[in-house]
């Protein structure tokens, strides 16, 4: 944390403002900052179960607490509604990834919710930026703002989420990242960016509702949460190469002791007949 702050106040003094919209002037000198400054320390925060009490209003106005959304597993996504370029095309982008998967639907086996960093984003912002994502076509998906912009930390801070306000450029500089949670709100899994597809969030949801799918005994679930696991240094699920590596071996070991006593019973049958 120590070492964060202490980049972020560095950035600060050379022009990448950690400040809101309507801040200080930006100066003409740039700085260099290490994006690794941004990344989320998922060992630390996964896990973390979210304040259930975090009071929202969605698009319409409508007061809501993030409890409500519980019961079910819940896909959080962080952005800010008056930016044009990053936040949009990963609403877009998971709306695509939403109609590619096959084993769960929104609404009915889990929810997604778009909450906004930005304490100047009101209900109809959101309105607005659900007009340029698409996501009013999905089911389940609610797109809010907090009801009180001091819990913006409180959320940011559970989920690890860091971000910071160019000056220079007008925009957020922030992680693009999907947070899923447990039916119990706790933080399951992270997702990053534009590289995750169908299966990716097939699996995180699997991982998200695991104790549910083992009690109702969904074999095909258990089986793909066992041969895929997650890469943190992809941000996404791959093979399971070392269990497979691992099975190849123990069937191989098994095939050459079965070889090895057929031929042990050839050669002893053989030396019986010739006796």
């Amino acid at each position: 944390m120590a070492t964060l702050t202490a980049l972020l106040a560095l950035a600060l003094a050379a022009g990448w403002a950690a400040a809101l919209p309507g801040g200080p002037q930006a100066t003409t000198e740039r700085s260099e900052l290490d994006p690794s400054v941004l990344r989320i320390d998922e060992p630390r925060h996964l896990g973390t179960r979210l304040d259930p009490d975090l009071r929202l209003r969605d698009s319409e106005g409508r007061s809501f607490r993030l409890g409500d959304l519980f019961g079910k597993p819940l896909v959080l996504v962080l952005s800010y509604y008056s930016c044009d370029g990053v936040c949009p095309t990963i609403a877009r982008n998971l709306e695509r990834t939403l109609e590619g998967v096959e084993r769960f639907r929104p609404g009915r086996d889990f929810r997604v919710l778009t909450v906004s960093f930005d304490r100047h984003d009101t209900p109809e912002r959101a309105r607005a930026f659900l007009a340029r994502s698409r996501a009013r076509t999905t089911p389940g998906w609610t797109v809010a703002v907090l009801a009180d912009p001091d819990d913006i930390r409180r959320l940011t801070d559970a989920v690890g989420y860091r971000y910071f306000w160019s000056v220079q450029d007008r925009m957020f500089v922030h992680p693009n990242a999907y947070v899923v949670l447990s039916p119990e709100g706790r933080i399951v899994r992270y997702l990053y960016g534009l590289r995750i597809g169908p299966r990716d969030l097939e699996l995180a949801l699997i991982d998200a509702n695991w104790d549910r799918i083992t009690e109702s005994g969904r074999v095909l679930d258990i089986i793909a949460g066992v041969c895929f696991s997650y890469s943190y240094a992809d941000g996404r699920y791959v093979l399971n190469y070392p269990l497979f590596a691992g099975m190849g071996a123990l069937a191989l070991g098994i095939g050459l002791v079965a070889f090895s006593f057929l031929v042990y019973r050839r050669r002893r049958h053989g030396r019986v007949g010739h006796a």
